[in-house]
């Protein structure tokens, strides 16, 4: 009985985003929960990496988004997965946020002829820290990044494919592949000038 039980769970908790959605839709407020369970660390961390020691405006730009999300899951077409949708919506958010703000939200912008050629991939640099050491570093790092490329690099950490980024930032794969190019070149230089003052 209680492997019947789990296996249940195990089954409910490989639902396809979609049916949660219909389901949600349909009335079972349940699905909802299991949708917003699946996604709130992942919009909750980008939010977080865009808006660095702003917690309150996390929080509040975070309740938006669900609340967006929810205004807006009728209109929802599962041509796009449902997490890069879900970070769409918070963008914008965040978007409109710096606009209220007046910062410059085009000021990370790079020609979309930028070419992207990244970086030869040695991990020399971290390799020889530590895995507490280097959370800590890359962490500071981040927050060094410009707003577009830190938002790409934590993007793509998340496992959100360039296409899907291109459409969050309303941009070409190109810029968003040179973004990503400067994220982790600025990474590696700002994680080397670190390990060297160590």
């Amino acid at each position: 009985m209680i492997n019947e039980r789990h296996n249940t769970r195990e089954m409910e908790a490989k639902r396809p985003d979609i049916e949660l959605i219909k389901g949600y839709l349909s009335g079972a407020g349940g699905d909802f929960e299991e949708l917003y369970d699946r996604y709130k660390k992942l919009l909750y961390g980008y939010l977080n990496n865009m808006l660095p020691q702003q917690q309150s405006t996390v929080d509040d730009i975070f309740q938006q988004t669900w609340l967006k999300v929810i205004q807006k899951l009728p209109e929802y077409r599962c041509s796009n997965h449902f997490s890069a949708w879900m970070i769409r919506i918070g963008h914008n958010l965040v978007i409109d946020y710096f606009r209220r703000n007046k910062k410059n939200v085009n000021q990370l912008s790079l020609d979309d002829e930028d070419t992207p050629d990244f970086p030869d991939t040695d991990k020399q640099v971290w390799d020889s820290m530590d895995h507490s050491d280097f959370e800590h570093a890359l962490g500071d790092a981040l927050k060094t990044l410009q707003e577009e490329q830190r938002e790409v690099f934590m993007l793509r950490h998340d496992k959100i494919s360039f296409k899907e980024i291109a459409e969050i930032q309303k941009c070409s794969i190109n810029t968003v592949l040179a973004r990503m190019q400067y994220a982790v070149r600025n990474l590696k230089k700002n994680l080397a000038a670190w390990k060297t003052g160590m």
